[in-house]
């Protein structure tokens, strides 16, 4: 009996020598690594992107009778991974909700601009609204953050299999920690910040989140009066919104993109746990 059960652990182990799909997700685990950043929007949706290519060699991984072998013989593993993919499209579907409201709210602030000769009151009230919205995301992301906070060891020794997938999530937290950080844009309220990035030059205002820089703008705008608010101001503003408006909808897309690669990856670890 004892070395039938040292055979049957050694047929469900890893080859020496990791299959071509695994050194993929390895090469391109450490690419993310390295370009990881979120300073700007392009880098936080190149990210986005680059994580989404990820998923396309996970389901390959997981396709192979080995691995789903290894897997379905490992429940202790397969429940936490199971556990962390659960978290990710639950994070994955929060911050979509984040960026749909906010757009939703920029785009009654269009509307206001546009209606600008009506009188101040509209664009005030409806600027007053977006910055409303910002504050209740800015709060809700808080309490996400908590679930994007690295998952516990396993209690066992994880095999290579188990490892890489669970560096897969870890790469996945990470990136959306990177997005929902951009999305919040700095914590802080009040004229230091509003100064900060208005005083700031084109070059610098580039880098910064455009959420700050919109929430700056709208913030100033508030507290001008009515004859201060200049043409050239506005029309500022209104470029400042239609870009923003265009970057929350590519991050949207790379989002809906990802989700579906994480049902699709979760579809399977259940059917490997159905076995």
């Amino acid at each position: 009996m004892a070395s039938s059960t040292i055979y049957h652990a050694r047929s469900i182990s890893l080859p020496s020598r990791p299959h071509p799909v695994a050194e993929q997700l390895d090469e391109q685990l450490s690419r993310l690594r390295s370009s990881l950043s979120a300073s700007t929007s392009s880098s936080v949706s190149h990210s986005l992107n680059d994580l989404t290519d990820l998923y396309t060699p996970v389901d390959e991984f997981l396709q192979l009778p080995l691995n789903q072998q290894i897997l379905s013989h490992n429940q202790n593993a397969i429940d936490q991974v199971l556990d962390g993919s659960l978290r990710l499209l639950d994070i994955c579907s929060a911050s979509r909700d984040a960026l749909h409201q906010s757009r939703e709210s920029l785009q009654n602030v269009q509307s206001a601009l546009r209606r600008r000769c009506s009188g101040e009151l509209s664009i005030t009230s409806e600027a007053t609204k977006y910055l409303n919205t910002r504050r209740s995301v800015k709060k809700a992301i808080k309490k996400w953050q908590k679930n994007l906070k690295p998952t516990t060891e396993l209690k066992e020794e994880a095999n290579a299999t188990v490892t890489l997938l669970k560096d897969v999530q870890a790469m996945t937290a990470d990136t959306l920690k990177s997005l929902v950080s951009y999305i919040a844009g700095s914590q802080k309220s009040g004229w230091s910040v509003v100064a900060k990035l208005i005083n700031k030059n084109n070059n610098d205002v580039a880098t910064s989140s455009l959420f700050d820089v919109v929430d700056a703008a709208l913030n100033s705008l508030i507290c001008q009066k009515k004859s201060s608010i200049s043409s050239s101001q506005i029309e500022n503003l209104t470029s400042q919104i239609l870009k923003l408006e265009t970057e929350i909808q590519d991050l949207d897309e790379a989002l809906e993109s990802l989700f579906r690669y994480l049902v699709k990856t979760r579809a399977t670890l259940l059917n490997i746990f159905s076995y």
